[in-house]
């Protein structure tokens, strides 16, 4: 019966259905065939969205796409680019680091690569950095906004998998900078290699410090959100919703990027976008209950522990897994789906819930530079305008760094437990 479900899963999946459906029709397959009450179908979706940490979602969404909008992504350039602008390379070094600041207002890729993409790529093209190089830097360093925190895959993980958002958060600091500043030290060393022309003067200290100041109110939107969170004064969807209100005053009364009459329009698409997910992750709650209670994580508990005698063996198969399946669909469908179905086989090889979570959107951010359905690769192309060949050509250097990174964070994994361990675990 697994097999069915799973079979139609898979070929929804290639003939292109959109991921809610394909979730939710193979779901409701099992059910039917099954002989199981279809009422079944409609709790466990209500269940599945029915928490309180899911509700931070929506609100990180709209807050994110407001900041995308308005002035504050135009602030962060401004402010990364007046420190790093200098070094061989500078303007493209600064695209990674303010794609990973921007990370930390947004939580989703798709918005990091649409703002500073849309800013940053005609002004490198200016400086004459090469095509392909601009639109690799454009799409991987979109993929952070995964990884600094607050994270929507990272909320999400933390519901399905009933981990501590928190924790979750505060895993993805060192290696969302770790990650950032190798892929920094790759176009230093490219910009170096083929003679890229540097700003034609540094900034002096009083300029800094002026464009430092002019961006003060955006810079304090991640201080005040994961501030919030930290010191307890707020939960996660506590200062979802009080980011939203600080970016609505923030671009409507200090930069003046909207009016009020705009503000349909504006939050239209990213509502809708809010929605979409928020079903995804309602249909994800039908699937991962109906196998589970076909035994799935038995069988692949049983069929794991049998075949593979080491931690290093079951790394090795997951990241295979997950790439495999971070090709075909998105950060959602793999966190939230195979998180929860390989629980009891991530205990019994002791490996860290939240150190395997951090992994798997790591695996999951790789699969969004990957053809064929890589997101990241058509935002790109959209905003190039690129064809989907330059894109993957100047992808691919980068996604080497990514694949590298994972294999550290691997093989060390106190790097990414180090600060949860200190924050969360100490006492």
């Amino acid at each position: 019966m697994a097999s069915l479900v799973l079979t139609s899963f898979f070929v929804m999946l290639v003939m292109a259905v959109p991921i809610a459906h394909v979730v939710l029709g193979a779901a409701a397959l099992g059910v039917i065939i099954g002989g199981k009450n279809g009422t079944i179908v409609a709790q466990q979706l209500f269940l599945g969205c029915n928490s309180f940490l899911l509700l931070a979602v929506p609100f990180f969404i709209i807050s994110g796409d407001l900041a995308a909008k308005g002035k504050t992504s135009e602030k962060i350039v401004n402010v990364v680019n007046c420190f790093l602008g200098r070094l061989p390379g500078g303007l493209g070094v600064a695209t990674v680091f303010a794609s990973a600041l921007f990370g930390a207002i947004t939580g989703s890729s798709i918005a990091c690569v649409v703002a500073i993409g849309a800013l940053m790529m005609p002004k490198l093209l200016e400086r004459n950095y090469p095509k392909v190089l601009v639109l690799g830097i454009i799409t991987v360093a979109g993929t952070l906004g995964v990884m600094i925190p607050p994270s929507i895959p990272m909320l999400q993980q933390a519901v399905a998998m009933n981990l501590s958002a928190g924790e979750m958060f505060t895993a993805g600091f060192i290696p969302g900078i770790v990650t950032a500043a190798m892929m920094s030290v790759y176009v230093v060393y490219y910009a170096s290699k083929h003679d890229i022309p540097r700003e034609e003067e540094a900034m002096s200290w009083p300029e800094r410090l002026h464009t430092l100041f002019g961006s003060f109110w955006a810079l304090m939107f991640p201080v005040i959100v994961l501030g919030g969170i930290y010191s307890g004064l707020a939960t996660p969807t506590e200062a979802s919703v009080i980011s939203v209100f600080y970016v609505l005053a923030v671009e409507l009364f200090v930069y003046r990027s909207f009016r009020f009459r705009d503000m349909y329009n504006v939050m239209r698409q990213s509502t809708v976008s809010a929605a979409t997910l928020t079903i995804t992750v309602a249909t994800a709650q039908v699937f991962v209950w109906y196998m589970t209670t076909a035994k799935l994580p038995d069988l692949i508990y049983g069929g794991i522990t049998t075949y593979i005698s080491s931690t290093w063996l079951l790394w090795v198969l997951l990241c295979v897994m997950f790439l495999i399946v971070g090709c075909f669909t998105n950060v959602t469908t793999v966190v939230v789906i195979l998180g929860p179905l390989l629980v009891s086989v991530l205990n019994h090889y002791q490996i860290d819930l939240i150190h395997f979570g951090i992994i798997a959107i790591m695996l999951a951010q790789i699969g969004f530079v990957t053809p064929p359905f890589g997101l990241c690769l058509f935002t790109t192309m959209k905003i190039g305008p690129a064809t989907m060949p330059e894109v993957v050509k100047g992808s691919w250097p980068f996604l080497g760094i990514m694949i590298l990174a994972t294999v550290l964070f691997i093989l060390f994994p106190q790097l990414s437990l180090w600060l949860p361990n200190l924050v969360f675990r100490s006492h």
